[in-house]
């Protein structure tokens, strides 16, 4: 009995470590495409490990870095540009992780994937399909410091409304109807802030 336990958390180790996650078999051009494997957990693996992956089509290969996505989990995700058949193989400083395979097919885009929006004609900006892209955009003030609820409804408030671009305003900035400013943390010393002051970044 002891020797069967002894076996079967052998097993259960061997699968947990390195052990890839099911990958979808196919992707649509310009969507997103996941490699997930289970790896180590010990030391700083945020730090300490190298994993990417190239993926491949013929001639035309890519590596894409991957990262450290907590509770021994290790990601890399990439967008396919071209359709029909890719595959590709896992690069990592840990063996565990290194020289994983796979295959997938990629599809035609959806009706509403244009791509990645890209430079045309030095002044504009079109989809990677042709299509021209119109920026409409706003901008988030001290995202940071609003806290969840503000956060929430700002989102849904985005969600119902025209703009197709969004820009984030990272060091604070202090209006009548916003007093989420980080200088007034500052002064309760709750909050980490981030001051410009003189050319410098003070903390």
């Amino acid at each position: 009995m002891k020797n069967h336990l002894a076996f079967c958390a052998a097993v259960g180790m061997l699968i947990s470590v390195a052990w890839p996650l099911r990958a979808a078999d196919s992707v649509e051009q310009w969507g997103m495409y996941e490699v997930t494997l289970k790896g180590p957990t010990n030391g700083n693996p945020f730090l300490d490990v190298r994993f990417a992956a190239n993926f491949a089509q013929g001639y035309d290969s890519i590596e894409v870095p991957g990262f450290y996505d907590g509770d021994g989990n290790y990601r890399v995700r990439f967008s396919p540009d071209k359709q029909g058949n890719w595959k590709y193989e896992t690069v990592s400083s840990t063996p565990e992780l290194n020289g994983k395979t796979g295959e997938f097919t990629v599809t035609k885009p959806a009706a509403n994937n244009h791509g990645p929006v890209r430079v045309a004609n030095t002044f504009h900006f079109t989809y990677a399909d042709g299509k021209p892209y119109k920026q409409l955009g706003t901008t988030c003030y001290v995202w940071n410091l609003q806290g969840d609820e503000l956060e929430e409804q700002t989102l849904k408030t985005l969600a119902a409304s025209p703009f197709n671009k969004i820009r984030f305003c990272v060091f604070p900035k202090r209006y009548q109807w916003n007093t989420n400013a980080c200088w007034l943390s500052l002064l309760s010393k709750s909050r980490l802030c981030f001051i410009w002051r003189a050319g410098q970044l003070w903390v």
